[in-house]
């Protein structure tokens, strides 16, 4: 929820900074093009005036269709060269002129006009209107298209800076993911052994006891003890995959020695494990990260059956070696889920996180870890890793 809040304000940050530094050129160019639709109105004005006197040129009757005037400022008299109701001051327009054409306003009925005067002859000028609202209009709507290009340049800038804001911080959520996680899966690993320490305790401190009854409340706790250790080993192992700080050190390794090395170390009270002769299978990997893979499998296997087989063989460009039992199998229901953590194969699992591990260790070698059941219904889990080049 944190790294919400932090990820809106920061796109929240960045929309507004990136939507000013865009929207900064938009009223530039709003500027620019008010100015341009304001010298369009009056080149209008202009190629108007060049059209009256293009008619008093070629002689005969001027009739137009827009307002235009002949004004006499001296004598006082006023000719007009179109219909209109419109009533400019023109002699004053006509006496103020100068030598040059010049662009006046006025107002009627709440209306706004601007004319153009142009000293025609040293004793005329000719005069012509245009209606401002046609220029209004224009302006009116290149400030809606302004206003609407500015929004979605905030709303863009807003969705980039969310966007960003998630890449940027993705890393940061995976960690604090990560640490809740952590802390919610050594929760769950610890939960089970305090809770029989603390029960062993308690039974052996609520009355006197045999010493037989105190170093069976002992044993029970030591077992506990030893169970949440670990726990909490295999919590760490997986902290460190996960982290990327597992990096495999990778060198020729036998397989097949190894696969017999694991067996001669596991000797389980009720069971055998045995290594099955095979052919030289050089792996590149690291050591110590497979023979820890193959012990959690191989003692995984020996909680569920009397006898564990160990096999190893090369197919194509990768070495195999595969974990067999002759116990009861995983739940075909869970294979599909059998490597996520804390997924157990049946009920004689311990944590879960076993094989979870063994599936990180494979990965990080870019090995690839399967589980399945043998015909006779014994389950089996079978690991491939490249060959070594030679």
């Amino acid at each position: 929820m944190k790294t919400r809040r932090l990820r809106l304000r920061l796109a929240v940050l960045f929309g507004l900074v990136a939507a000013a530094l865009a929207i900064g050129p938009l009223l530039l160019w709003h500027s620019e093009r008010s100015a341009t639709l304001d010298d369009e109105f009056e080149d209008d004005l202009i190629e108007q005036m060049e059209q009256i006197q293009g008619a008093f040129l070629r002689g005969g009757d001027v009739n137009l269709d827009f307002p235009a005037w002949q004004v006499n400022g001296v004598d006082g008299w006023i000719e007009p060269l179109s219909e209109t109701e419109l009533e400019p001051p023109l002699l004053t327009w006509a006496r103020d002129v100068g030598d040059f054409p010049v662009f006046r306003t006025f107002s009627q009925d709440e209306e706004v006009y601007r004319g153009y005067v142009n000293p025609f002859r040293e004793d005329a000028s000719l005069i012509t209107l245009g209606w401002e609202r046609l220029l209004s209009d224009d302006q009116s709507a290149l400030r809606l298209r302004t206003a609407i290009w500015a929004g979605l340049l905030l709303l863009a800038s807003l969705g980039l800076g969310w966007l960003g804001a998630g890449l940027a911080l993705g890393p940061t959520r995976r960690m604090v993911d990560g640490q809740q996680g952590f802390l919610a899966d050594a929760a769950h690993e610890m939960r089970t052994p305090l809770a029989v320490i603390t029960a062993s305790s308690s039974q052996a401190l609520s009355r006197e006891r045999t010493s037989e009854e105190y170093v069976r409340s002992l044993s029970e706790i030591r077992s506990a003890a030893e169970r949440a250790s670990t726990g909490v080993n295999e919590l760490l192992d997986l902290v460190r995959f996960d982290s990327g700080q597992a990096i495999p050190r990778l060198a020729p390794l036998r397989l097949d020695l190894l696969a017999e090395e694991v067996a001669a170390s596991v000797r389980p009270d009720d069971g055998e494990v045995i290594a099955e002769p095979g052919p030289s299978v050089v792996i590149e990997a690291d050591m110590a990260l497979l023979r820890q893979a193959l012990d959690n499998l191989v003692r995984n296997a020996t909680r569920r059956a009397a006898r564990v087989e160990l096999t190893s063989r090369i197919d194509g460009r990768f070495g195999v070696v595969e974990v067999s039992d002759d116990g009861p199998g995983f739940d075909p229901a869970k294979l599909d889920t059998i490597f996520d953590r804390y997924e157990r194969g049946d009920r004689r699992g311990d944590s879960g996180i076993g094989l979870a591990i063994v599936k990180a260790i494979v990965d990080a070698h870019g090995g690839e870890v399967a589980a399945s059941n043998s015909d006779t219904g014994g389950a089996v889990v079978t690991m491939k890793l490249s060959l070594a080049t030679r």
